[in-house]
């Protein structure tokens, strides 16, 4: 069985979190042998996720534009009870061959879907763990919708992307409900768009509140990176990076995506080759 992995924010436009999950599947997509797959949901959820890799899914012949594959697909199936776990790999799109698969959003509106596919969503994400090692999720920000909160209590790890701002912090922290939910689930911190040159370190942002001991990452604003993936270059980007010098300018974005990316996979589990690890630590 596998594991959900859901990457969310408290705030809006902060902290980065469709570029955190980009980055951290195709990461994985080039480094570890799990098998990942992107699942699309909400369209406004996976538009975004989706432009990180158009040119990929240009170049492997995106056959998946009709109005009953993706998702949708997935959702009709399994309300007629007839989804099996191999018939997913029909409805997604493969980026990086038996590593990283895209399941393409839906192709209703956001209310649509959402009011369809709610009492569905577990037995989704269900299947799709019994197809995938890992299923990443965007869950997008706030926790005012359902939907979201749907979503949230379905992680079996939750990444949450947090910006570099000790109002948001106080407020996110100071939450009692997001703190039950913390409790009750494996997650990370992760400080997106972050500012290796700032005074508010990760550590020193999350010390006044006592949350120095919670496992926290951080992924730099990094310019080339910014255009790679509205190019839809998130693949090559990580493979013309992934084994640069110490020097290179896109040298820390990497590694702290690679750290992230590890963390994940030991959170799950998958940490030995062949088991979805790594195919070669010495890199």
């Amino acid at each position: 069985m596998g594991h959900t992995i859901v990457f969310w924010s408290p705030v809006s436009g902060l902290a980065g979190t469709t570029s955190n999950l980009t980055a951290v599947a195709a990461l994985l997509g080039l480094e570890y042998t799990a098998r990942s797959v992107l699942f699309g949901h909400s369209p406004s959820s996976f538009t975004a996720l989706e432009q990180g890799f158009s040119r990929t899914a240009r170049e492997n012949g995106d056959m998946l534009s009709g109005t009953d594959m993706g998702v949708d697909a997935l959702l009709r199936l399994v309300q007629n009870h007839k989804l099996q776990p191999a018939m997913i790999y029909n409805y997604t799109l493969p980026l990086l061959k038996d590593r990283l698969d895209m399941l393409p959003g839906s192709q209703r509106t956001d209310e649509s879907f959402i009011i369809t596919a709610l009492p569905w969503l577990t037995s989704m994400l269900d299947m799709a763990k019994r197809a995938y090692d890992l299923v990443l999720v965007d869950g997008g920000c706030g926790a005012r919708s359902a939907w979201t909160m749907a979503l949230l209590q379905e992680a079996d790890v939750l990444v949450i992307c947090l910006p570099q701002n000790k109002l948001v912090l106080q407020q996110f922290f100071g939450h009692s409900s997001m703190q039950e939910l913390l409790e009750s689930k494996k997650h990370v911190l992760v400080f997106g768009q972050y500012d290796r040159h700032s005074a508010l370190t990760a550590k020193n942002l999350l010390r006044p509140l006592g949350k120095q001991h919670h496992d926290a990452y951080s992924i730099s604003y990094n310019t080339r990176w910014l255009d790679d993936r509205q190019n839809g270059d998130a693949l090559r980007y990580f493979f013309r990076n992934r084994h640069v010098g110490k020097v290179h300018e896109n040298i820390n974005y990497v590694r702290e995506v690679r750290m992230l990316a590890q963390a994940l996979i030991k959170q799950c589990g998958l940490n030995q080759p062949l088991f979805g690890g790594r195919e070669d630590h010495s890199r």
